[in-house]
């Protein structure tokens, strides 16, 4: 059993050294400590969520600590740095020493017990996915368990997805595969079902804002906000976007500079599906921040809906093919949504 003051104390010098986990992990490492003390941790382990959700980061700090070598080492440092709340949560939450042999080399990237898949060209091909199968079956050099990091696993083509079947049916003693996505919807429902899968759900609305120390009133303001939230000039170019989407539903102007943003702006894309529910959730009379719509007002619900339809197949596109080809699809996406509002108008003019 590790000591419950070191493991606390080890959280400080942690945080010190600039390391800092997000507060809605703390609960998941938590668990996962727990599972790890009753040697009840799975094999294998899906991490999903939202960009930014912080997948990488449990599955970073989980790795760390399974190939530690010196978790119950006493640090000899003051515990009087932690304040009695940090303390207490530290307590239950186990972190890797840092500077034991297998600690050093992982942070050099020259650990030989743990293998991190790295995707080529968008795509996990299958000759790197059966190296993962090969690197586990072969003993431990230094510690006693080998670990497996697979990261953005939707990205795994089909041959890649099913090779990493038999890894995952077959897992050899003191074995760990770690998964992370932002699509889980996107994974094989056999690689997901040999998995088990946390799903990282970070905070919303004021919540989320004061993590960042933000303010504001938009209660549906999610982690993929952040950037236009803590940004200045992102914040300011969202808005632009905007007036100008708004604009182009009622009068189709501003086509040029919508598309510009669609094509050039990995967040275009985002925007305007946030947009478009924005859109929809005031004409149902849910309460937004920004409720001035002037003219939009003129677009009725069913012209709305299809609109966000035809966002959302373009968006699916992007994530599912491989070479899509961004600037043919937003131009017919400008010129769908351009076709179904005129297209309802004259249904209800005529």
């Amino acid at each position: 059993m590790l000591d419950n003051d070191n493991t606390a104390l080890e959280a400080v010098i942690f945080a010190n050294k600039g390391y800092k986990m997000k507060t809605w992990l703390l609960a998941l490492q938590q668990q996962l400590s727990r599972q790890i003390r009753e040697n009840k941790l799975p094999h294998a382990l899906l991490f999903s969520g939202v960009n930014g959700a912080g997948q990488e980061d449990i599955a970073q700090w989980l790795i760390k600590v399974l190939l530690c070598q010196n978790l119950e080492q006493n640090l000899n440092e003051n515990l009087n740095q932690a304040s009695q709340e940090n303390t207490k949560v530290a307590s239950s939450i186990i972190q890797p020493c840092g500077f034991c042999k297998t600690c050093k080399l992982f942070a050099s990237d020259s650990y030989p017990d743990h293998l991190t898949i790295v995707n080529d060209k968008n795509t996990i091909g299958v000759d790197v996915i059966r190296k993962l199968g090969h690197f586990f079956e072969r003993t431990a050099h230094i510690g006693t368990a080998k670990t497996a990091l697979v990261n953005h696993a939707d990205t795994m083509t089909i041959s890649a997805a099913n090779a990493l079947l038999k890894t995952l049916e077959e897992p050899t003693s003191d074995s760990f595969i770690i998964l992370t996505t932002q699509s889980s919807d996107l994974l094989l429902p056999t690689i997901i079902s040999r998995c088990h899968e946390f799903e990282i759900r970070p905070p919303v609305g004021k919540k989320l804002l004061a993590e960042f120390n933000q303010q504001g009133d938009d209660a549906f303001v999610n982690l993929s906000h952040l950037n236009e939230l803590t940004d200045e000039e992102t914040a300011v170019a969202f808005v632009v976007f905007r007036d100008k989407v708004k604009h182009y539903l009622c009068t189709h102007q501003y086509r040029a500079e919508i598309l510009d943003i669609l094509v050039e702006r990995r967040e275009g894309f985002r925007w305007l599906e946030k947009i478009l529910v924005n859109l929809m959730r005031e004409q149902w009379g849910w309460p937004i921040a920004d409720s001035k719509n002037g003219q939009v007002n003129s677009i009725n619900k069913q012209q709305l809906w299809q609109v966000y339809n035809l966002v959302q197949a373009a968006n699916a596109k992007l994530k599912t093919l491989v070479q899509v080809n961004r600037q043919f699809l937003s131009e017919k996406l400008l010129v769908d949504i351009s076709v179904a509002v005129q297209n309802n108008k004259q249904k209800i003019e005529g």
